[in-house]
């Protein structure tokens, strides 16, 4: 198993000034799989705060002067599924396919709106009763089976720096 401290002391930390770097995570419990300092937390309105995940200890979760932002599919406590409920075609990861959507709505101008949009997206489509169904192979290993009211899905947005997400432009 590699643990997101190690993520971070190999990819993240040593990051030099004017190096940027976009994670897009689509997998079971990835919301601090960079293990960065801060996590966007957004309502449904959009009003959003920036949590400080740094460690008691002390030590740096950051870079050195560059860049790291990463939309992750779940937080640490969720699970993924593919899922056919957002394609109609064929199952895809559920945050893989609301941040094509986000981009080709165009919603993609700020972190803010792609991540509102991301959100949305699920929302309408996962978070609901009846919405998408998780695989059966995971199904039949979870207590009671399939999850009832739907799958609880929520894309995540960690930095290594705070910065205001409805000004500063996306692009990678």
């Amino acid at each position: 198993m590699i643990v997101d401290d190690e993520i971070n002391a190999v990819i993240v930390k040593p990051f030099p000034h004017g190096v940027k770097l976009h994670a897009i995570i689509d997998a079971c419990h990835s919301g601090t799989v960079l293990d960065l300092p801060f996590l966007c937390k957004m309502d449904k309105s959009g009003k959003y705060v920036w949590e400080d995940h740094r460690p008691r200890s002390g030590a740096w979760k950051g870079t050195s002067g560059g860049e790291v932002i990463s939309f992750s599919g779940y937080d640490d406590d969720q699970i993924s599924a593919e899922t056919s409920a957002l394609s109609k075609i064929t199952s895809t990861g559920a945050m893989t396919y609301s941040f094509i959507q986000a981009i080709e709505s165009g919603h993609g101008n700020t972190y803010g709106s792609m991540l509102k949009a991301m959100r949305t997206t699920i929302h309408k489509k996962i978070n609901k009763p009846g919405g998408g169904k998780l695989p059966s192979l995971i199904s039949m290993l979870l207590p009671g089976g399939l999850f009832r009211g739907g799958i609880r899905q929520e894309p995540q947005l960690t930095a290594s720096d705070q910065f205001d997400v409805f000004s500063k432009h996306f692009s990678l």
